[in-house]
């Protein structure tokens, strides 16, 4: 369905996007979960929680929460970016485009 807004490029995701995925904010010290287009163009802080196992029945299973130190891409695209930890995301007109469109969505 990207292909209906312009958007043809399939996007690369270097990490487990079923994993709970977190960015730090400075500003308002503290982890907050993110999708995963916005946790692949954060720069700053990220990580990744995920269980050590997979598999059917399995009630208490190990969690395990690691930095994630991977490419950073400009927002929407595949374009790698170099890192700066300012601690946001790292906009492109895309970014503009996907905000127009959630903004219209809520009325």
């Amino acid at each position: 369905m990207a292909e209906k807004t312009g958007e043809i490029e399939k996007l690369i995701f270097p990490f487990n996007t079923a994993g709970c995925l977190e960015v730090y904010i400075p500003n308002l010290n503290g982890w907050y979960r993110s999708t995963a287009r916005e946790f692949r163009s954060f720069d700053g802080y990220r990580r990744i929680t995920e269980p050590t196992e997979i598999g059917l029945r399995k009630l208490n299973v190990e969690m395990i929460t690691y930095d994630y130190e991977g490419p950073v891409y400009l927002f929407g695209t595949n374009k790698e970016v170099h890192t700066t930890m300012v601690g946001e995301i790292v906009k492109s007109p895309f970014w503009d485009k996907a905000q127009q469109m959630s903004g219209s969505r809520k009325e």
